[in-house]
């Protein structure tokens, strides 16, 4: 059986949907990013820390369960540098297995299937991303190879935020 996503969970997607352009930056300036030189920077709704995932090819993938497909979906992202030299995350790839309602329509940048998935070609950057850890297992980061579940920091439905910073 489904379970129904409360009112305030889809309102918060909606908007924080609605003002991922607002937190993106113009294109930033890739520089390849130096091994170890990065950290992707979980926060919650105070700025309090949760968590700070070393990215040692300055790459990771946000990772979750279509909450209506119950299909996996992967956002993957570069730390590249803004024109005034700060990290921030670049949406470069967009992997789904299904589409319909709540899926992309439009190609963007162009799209092709490999093994029955749809992957769109993206360019976004974003010096924050607001989220809301899903109530469908599976939400969480991939960096190197390891998955780190939301969830193990916090309950679900709990608003993150994720930002990167050099690490030193």
């Amino acid at each position: 059986m489904k379970r129904a996503i409360p009112a305030g969970f889809a309102a918060f997607f909606i908007l924080a949907a609605c003002l991922l352009p607002v937190f993106s930056q113009e294109k930033s300036q890739q520089a390849g990013p130096a091994i170890n030189s990065y950290l992707l920077v979980i926060s919650d709704r105070e700025s309090k820390v949760i968590a700070e995932i070393p990215l040692q090819h300055g790459r990771f993938d946000h990772v979750f369960v279509h909450s209506f497909h119950l299909t996996p979906v992967v956002e993957r992202f570069d730390v590249v540098l803004s024109p005034d030299g700060m990290p921030i995350l670049h949406l470069f790839e967009l992997v789904y297995e299904s589409s319909g309602t709540g899926m992309p329509s439009d190609a963007e940048n162009g799209y092709h299937l490999v093994d029955g998935k749809f992957i769109l070609d993206m360019s976004r950057d974003f010096a924050l991303i607001p989220l809301m850890v899903s109530i469908v297992a599976g939400h969480g980061i991939v960096a190197d190879g390891h998955f780190f579940p939301f969830s193990a920091w916090v309950p679900q439905e709990t608003p993150l935020f994720l930002t990167a910073q050099r690490a030193y």
